[in-house]
């Protein structure tokens, strides 16, 4: 994180009036920026618990961040797309006693936290002192039960991710970031806040456009795009479908140069298509426990069905099929857990294409058929999800026949036979016999990412009726 704090303070002293920052309720310069993360870390010294930051996104985030980081805090995000339980669980099991909001009011059930307010403008100006180092911060991934696990990254994580990235999206001071993935999930906090400051770039919080990855209509998203003219930003796939599908005939802003696209599997058709419309997508893997990126495809090296090379500084070796990843960004370890192993085994099944990684999707989503087969659910997933109608998908086995059921979530109507015609050239042990469509309101069904919850997949299957697909398991399609 050194790289971050010498070059905030480097653009306070050069720059000190550019616009740094820019959100829904206001804009901040380098040199304020640096003063408010300063008189902000001045607050947090005497702290000697976790620090959490209680805050949906914008610059309020960005100073509590770096604040927190600069005064060598363990700090700890607690995402507003959480349950209440699940953020109670993360502040009991990371042992908070401190809260950066500007809610107060959320905590008011817990009398024992400090309530730090992260508005505060001073009234003073204060030299950035510099990064000496220690601060940690906690990623909690809510994982398949549910139940979030905190993640433990320091400086050796996330200065090795910024380094490798910041070659990969080659960021400058001419950039504009359009942020629009809640800053409590770590690809975001490097790609809209630690990457722009490294290189002097703005960003520009859009918290409207942001509740589009939550099914809030798309057309905030859509206007963002359109009015900022971004270079860069970072999507989820289902986000980058919908966006696809409300372009319809025209075109992306000729400003984008480089859209990553993460966090779930994308469809190669997919991909084709935001290209055709002038998106510049670049898909990429990784996982909280590497710091977010392991590989990446780069402009003018971009293979759409694969997630590009390895990371420089990185490794990644299969081990029958899994993913297994080593180097300086993976984690210290779980939260009151042991420390990281030197090779951590990702749960990824892949393969590589040249030096190219591809993902064959999750080693504990394979579906065991009666027959013995093994399935992996993304395969048949993905080519579903390409069709921008179609927010995410979900495939699993009813337990009362042991058939393949789809559930589809559609932020349209969809015919059965267009659904059909996606899974028409799979072998018959692979395709669905009946689908669910639902939509992307489902409760509990998704993840943030877009990704589906298994065990909900699972709950829905076994407990809905479903409509049966023209060209079920087991009859070749004429």
């Amino acid at each position: 994180m050194k790289q971050v704090f010498d070059a905030l303070h480097h653009h306070a002293a050069t720059r000190p009036q550019e616009i740094a920052f820019e959100d829904d309720a206001g804009r901040i310069s380098w040199q304020d920026l640096a003063t408010r993360v300063e008189h902000l870390a001045r607050d947090l010294e005497t702290i000697d618990s976790s620090v959490a930051i209680g805050l949906a996104g914008g610059i309020d985030y960005v100073v509590a961040d770096l604040a927190a980081t600069l005064c060598g805090k363990r700090q700890v995000p607690l995402p507003f797309f959480f349950s209440a339980d699940q953020n109670a669980h993360i502040l009991m099991d990371a042992k908070v006693g401190t809260v950066i909001t500007t809610s107060p009011d959320l905590f008011a059930a817990l009398p024992h936290l400090k309530i730090v307010d992260a508005s505060t403008t001073p009234s003073e100006p204060l030299e950035l002192r510099p990064y000496t180092g220690g601060a940690e911060r906690v990623i909690y991934t809510s994982g398949s039960s549910g139940t979030p696990k905190g993640v433990v990254l320091g400086d050796r994580q996330l200065g090795a991710s910024i380094t490798a990235l910041s070659r990969v999206i080659a960021a400058n001071a001419t950039d504009t970031h359009l942020s629009l993935l809640p800053l409590a999930q770590l690809l975001e906090q490097i790609c809209g806040i630690f990457l722009p400051i490294v290189a002097g770039a703005k960003t520009v919080f859009r918290h409207t456009a942001t509740r589009s990855l939550f099914g809030a209509p798309i057309a905030p998203l859509v206007a963002a795009f359109d009015d900022i003219r971004p270079t860069t930003s970072l999507l989820a796939p289902a986000l980058l479908g919908r966006w696809v599908t409300a372009l319809a005939d025209r075109h992306a802003p000729d400003s984008l140069r480089f859209v990553a696209v993460g966090g779930a599997a994308c469809a190669p058709d997919l991909i084709n298509k935001a290209l055709a419309a002038g998106i510049p997508v670049h898909e990429g893997y990784g996982l909280s426990e590497c710091c977010a990126v392991v590989a990446m495809n780069t402009p003018g090296d971009n293979h759409p069905g694969t997630v590009g090379p390895v990371l420089k500084g990185l490794n990644v070796s299969l081990d029958n099929g899994e993913i297994v990843v080593s180097g300086p960004t993976v984690m210290a370890g779980y939260l009151n857990g042991a420390a990281a192993p030197d090779l951590w085994r990702t749960g990824d099944l892949g393969h590589f294409d040249g030096e190219r990684l591809v993902i064959d999707g999750r080693k504990d989503a394979l579906l065991i058929t009666g027959e013995g087969r093994n399935i992996s659910p993304e395969w048949i997933e993905q080519r579903i999800n390409a069709d921008p109608r179609i927010v995410s998908s979900g495939l699993g086995l009813r337990r009362s026949d042991d058939a393949l059921v789809l559930i589809v979530v559609a932020a349209a109507p969809i015919e059965l036979a267009q659904i059909d015609s996606y899974l028409r050239d799979l072998p018959p042990y692979a395709r669905p016999s009946d689908v669910i469509i639902t939509d992307p309101c489902e409760p509990r069904l998704l993840f943030p990412a877009g990704t589906p919850n298994r065990s909900v997949v699972a709950e829905i299957i076994n407990s809905r009726s479903a409509l049966a697909l023209p060209n079920p398991a087991g009859r070749i399609a004429s």
